[in-house]
């Protein structure tokens, strides 16, 4: 017996609508000082005995914590305007079991389990009188498995960033 897969044209919806609701939300939050008090609420935390934490790199500098790069955010740009101007993304796994619980296992044929990879390409400005400069950003993102179950609290993102590696370009 073959295992069940997931329908290509579901993992396609799926990774599409995921991407652009995270571009959506990510990058205008990243544009508003008040935005940004919530970037942490992107990443992943860290869950006690599972293996799962945020990877991420700015400019090089990394970082397992979504709260420093908050707190850069916070306390480095006072203002900045990101501008999305292409972005691409695929499935990686359709059925990312990490840090599920044993009753979740199986696969979710709504595509709700998937990793994503999500590339990314704009420009950013940082100040009144900074220079516009292109940015390149990958990003993984996975599901929110609290944001997934019938007693999920409302407002929780459905999908968030496991790693990232954002490049301001020359």
């Amino acid at each position: 017996m073959t295992e069940p897969t997931l329908d290509p044209l579901i993992e396609v919806t799926v990774a599409g609508v995921a991407a652009q609701d995270f571009i959506d939300a990510y990058y205008p939050a990243l544009n508003n000082p008040k935005g940004r008090a919530s970037i942490a609420d992107f990443y992943v935390k860290p869950v006690p005995g599972k293996p799962i934490a945020a990877d991420i790199v700015l400019n090089g500098v990394p970082s397992t914590d979504p709260t420093e790069i908050q707190k850069i955010f916070d306390e480095q740009v006072t203002k900045a305007h990101y501008e999305v101007q292409t972005f691409d993304c695929h499935t990686i796994n359709a059925n990312y079991n990490v840090a599920a619980n044993e009753s979740a296992l199986a696969l979710d044929m709504d595509g709700k389990k998937m990793s994503i990879v999500v590339i990314v390409g704009g420009t950013v400005k940082y100040g009144e009188d900074g220079d516009v400069r292109a940015f390149s950003d990958s990003l993984v993102l996975v599901p929110n498995l609290e944001a997934h179950g019938p007693k999920a609290a409302k407002g929780l993102k459905k999908w968030l960033v496991q790693s990232q590696n954002f490049r301001l370009v020359l």
